[in-house]
């Protein structure tokens, strides 16, 4: 989901927490991760690129903990919770 429509959801109180996970599958010497988030209904949602790669959605990967952080600040969490697989 793209962080715009999260931003919304947020602010309508839909989301009840964000995790910083892993990513799974990518390769590199170093982890990478992904921001999800847990809506009110129980549904996890991860954040996605803001633009479509070959007519889909992406899951958006980061490099580091900060920058998946730094985009749940944006959305209005003040926290998220990490969880290394």
């Amino acid at each position: 989901m793209r962080i715009s429509k999260l931003k919304l959801l947020f602010e309508v109180g839909d989301l009840l927490s964000s995790e910083i996970v892993t990513a799974p599958l990518e390769p590199g010497p170093k982890d990478r991760w992904i921001v999800e988030f847990v809506r009110r209904n129980g549904a996890r949602v991860a954040l996605s690129l803001d633009r479509k790669v070959s007519g889909r959605d992406q899951v958006r990967i980061f490099n580091s903990l900060d920058g998946a952080f730094s985009a749940c600040r944006q959305i209005g969490f003040r926290g998220a919770k990490i969880q290394e697989s």
